[in-house]
């Protein structure tokens, strides 16, 4: 007999049709989690749960591929507290339910550290018996920071706020999107798999072809679409192109705090071009006019616990990209892409613009196909789930199941 993997999965992706009522709200994460889910199910026997920031009232006809169909939805907001331990009481009795139902899940496979999550898997631990933990660690800005005595000592006394360094040593796995966080799991005898994400390969036939493309002598146009504020780099990414004197254009789409302030810079300066906000698939077609794509992401705001999952829409893109050199990209994207470091941003994206500015057109587009598909030979999302699946079954199923499933 064939043994299907009971998983039950904590999450933040919105339903099925809501992300267009709500478009500025987890632009990247909510396309990711729709795309892992889906894969994960040829796999797994997936019952599913949501936190949203926003009501989420059915939306009778929409599409399912727009999001994921979770079994509960849980509310996260204003006021706080009273969300948190509401959400956190509706999530035990659907547990109980189940239960009762006689669906036990083999693993809790939950998105990043949360207080809503984090203790209900500390209520679940207690249980006897209890499935298998695995963290989705997609980023965490306090994850290896320092706390001051004093903080860590108000800490205590914040109901539901449980540490970062304490709650990770609760988890019999790890799934983290960067390299670098291996560190924190490895000295815990913690299992940690290395998995930066994925693209879903149909998805690149959504850009349209070029007309003309590896041709003409128009100016080298750089793009970056994603989010408009510090921690993404997109300031020191203007001010690096303001410092040089290349012949080129950088257009900014997205959405954050500096969409005013952008939108400001690019009606002082000619050269800057923002387009607002635009939809995932709709930067697959609108990068087809741009050359370079450009991920300045720091050394900062904890970036080093996350893998920027835009430089696989990038990629899919078929442009060439300019990226930082942090938490593995440089593994996923290989020897076509172009590379600075994180630290002095400015300086180095000041002089990698500037080099790729003189590149031929012709060469830049033979960099971006070779880009695409190396993404989508190697990292299609079927291909990461079957991995992720796979690892969650080692630490969660016990072995007379796993023979079942041979």
């Amino acid at each position: 007999m064939n043994y299907k993997l009971k998983v039950l999965y904590l999450g933040f992706a919105f339903p099925p049709g809501l992300r267009t009522l709500h478009p500025g709200i987890n632009i990247a994460g909510h396309g990711l989690e729709t795309q892992m889910i889906r894969e994960l199910r040829a796999h797994c026997e997936i019952r599913s749960v949501g936190v949203l920031p926003v009501e989420a009232p059915p939306l009778p006809g929409a599409d399912p591929a727009s999001g994921v169909a979770h079994d509960l939805l849980l509310l996260d907001k204003a006021p706080e507290l009273f969300h948190w331990y509401r959400s956190l009481i509706q999530l035990k009795r659907q547990y109980h339910r189940w239960c009762a139902e006689g669906w036990m899940p083999d693993a809790v496979l939950v998105y990043n550290l949360s207080p809503i999550y984090n203790n209900f898997l500390r209520w679940l631990k207690k249980r006897k018996p209890h499935p298998k933990l695995i963290l989705l660690l997609l980023d965490s800005a306090q994850l290896g920071q320092p706390l001051s005595p004093t903080r860590r000592f108000r800490q205590r006394f914040k109901p539901m706020i449980i540490p970062v360094e304490e709650m990770i040593g609760d988890f019999d796995g790890c799934i983290g999107w960067s390299r670098s966080a291996e560190k924190y799991f490895t000295p815990r005898n913690i299992p940690f798999f290395w998995m930066p994400g994925g693209v879903t390969p149909h998805r690149a036939a959504l850009a349209r072809k070029k007309a003309g493309d590896g041709a003409g002598d128009d100016p080298i146009r750089f793009a970056y679409f994603g989010a408009l504020a510090e921690h993404a780099g997109i300031k020191a990414l203007i001010q690096a192109f303001q410092q040089t004197s290349i012949k080129a254009s950088l257009h900014i789409c997205g959405s954050g705090r500096m969409a005013p302030e952008i939108a400001a810079a690019a009606g002082r300066d000619s050269r800057l071009k923002f387009h607002g906000l635009l939809t995932q698939d709709e930067c697959l077609d609108a990068a087809q006019d741009w050359d370079v794509l450009v991920n300045p992401r720091p050394a900062t705001h904890g970036n080093e616990n996350n893998f920027p999952s835009k430089v696989f829409e990038y990629a899919l893109c078929g442009r060439a990209i300019l990226t930082t050199r942090m938490a593995g990209v440089e593994v996923v994207l290989g020897p076509e892409a172009s590379y600075l470091e994180p630290q002095n941003l400015v300086a180095g994206l000041t002089r990698e613009l500037t080099a790729l500015s003189v590149i031929p057109r012709s060469e830049l587009s033979r960099r971006g196909a070779m880009l695409r598909e190396r993404v989508i030979n190697h990292y299609s999302w079927s291909r990461q789930a079957a991995a992720m699946a796979a690892f969650v079954g080692q630490i969660s199923v016990p072995p007379a199941a796993q023979a079942a499933r041979c």
